[in-house]
């Protein structure tokens, strides 16, 4: 599911991207040992396109980088808060990341492995995209909030079974594409 809309529709076309930029951690930058790329006080860092730099998380973003990588400066926080250092260190968007890793799981890699028909996994696929209303909003006590109809419901039995975590995973993944993730 997650490859017919990233990939085979194009995420710039049917994806929530004021909230990938916006309320996710997808243009977070990523250095070269998989952690979050952070400036000297320990805030991530992403790549504003508006002014071509580095800028922390919580600074003013006029239009941030979902895609691509970036020489940048900064440090990364690895494991028992290990710091390592980095200058001109080519880093990539998370989302980028996230694209790269769904890339060979298409469609029919998926019938493979589960047998359902790839055109079945592409058009459910689609009709999650169709009723995920992107861009509408709704007005609940007088705040307007994105409005995305769709979820995904999953039973005990794949939550505890083989390949739960993944699962679980995915479907937030769904969620968080199309601004879902905690809205009506």
């Amino acid at each position: 599911l997650i490859h017919r809309i990233v990939h085979e529709r194009g995420f710039a076309e049917v994806c929530d991207i004021p909230a990938l930029k916006e309320r996710s951690n997808s243009p977070y930058l990523i250095g070269p040992n998989g952690w979050f790329l952070r400036d000297a006080e320990g805030k991530p860092l992403i790549w504003d396109l508006s002014d071509g730099r580095a800028k922390p998380f919580d600074a003013d973003i006029g239009d941030a980088a979902l895609t691509g990588s970036y020489s940048v400066d900064g440090c990364e926080q690895g494991p028992d808060n290990a710091r390592i250092e980095h200058a001109g260190v080519e880093a990539k968007r998370a989302f980028q990341l996230f694209l790269e890793h769904m890339a060979p799981y298409t469609p029919e890699w998926a019938a493979a492995e589960c047998e359902i028909p790839a055109e079945t996994i592409r058009r459910v696929a689609d009709e999650y995209i169709a009723h995920a209303c992107v861009g509408e909003t709704i007005e609940i006590e007088g705040v307007t909030l994105p409005y995305r109809p769709v979820a995904v419901m999953l039973g005990k039995s794949v939550n505890n079974g083989w390949g739960g975590f993944h699962t679980c995973w995915a479907r937030t993944m769904l969620a968080v594409l199309v601004g879902a993730l905690e809205v009506p």
